[in-house]
């Protein structure tokens, strides 16, 4: 009988613990995240180029795997600042396309444009996922941290 009173009490036990864990993402749109983060504190290059997702080039192949999502760019051509969000199913898909992305085409503008200040925003770029969201941050105004606080503030 105490066998079993101990075995129902573990399974209890283990029953309130898993039942009380919360996620640590909330599901919220990508818009909030893009109005926290699109003003000229955060985003001091301006104006910026606001491009859904699904219609931004570097994810033709993954579109299909996303959700929602933003990629802003700063328009000015000669200062890289891209700070781009993704709510999808796949993220390490998404996070290749985000790879395959950096690795040729901001790297190619960075040695053609900006010089030093670009090749750094490139290599010192954030491309990291929470949840089902993927965001990537490149930016030659140093602030990559900065943009990555409130979007983790947005979502956690």
């Amino acid at each position: 009988m105490k066998k079993l009173l101990v075995l129902f009490s573990v399974l209890l036990s283990i029953g309130l613990v898993g039942c009380s864990s919360k996620s640590s993402v909330k599901d919220v749109p990508v818009e909030d995240i893009k109005k926290a983060i699109n003003n000229e504190t955060l985003l001091p290059i301006q104006p910026t180029a606001d491009t859904d997702a699904k219609d931004f080039n570097v994810f033709e192949s993954v579109k299909d795997n996303i959700k929602e999502g933003f990629a802003l760019q700063a328009m000015i051509n000669v200062k890289l600042q891209d700070v781009i969000v993704v709510k999808t199913d796949d993220v390490e898909k998404v996070k290749s396309a985000i790879e395959d992305y950096k690795a040729n085409a901001l790297k190619l503008f960075a040695d053609g444009y900006g010089g030093d200040e670009n090749a750094e925003a490139v290599s010192n770029s954030i491309l990291e996922s929470k949840g089902d969201y993927v965001y990537f941050i490149a930016t030659s105004a140093s602030n990559a941290k900065d943009i990555e606080a409130k979007i983790l503030e947005v979502i956690e």
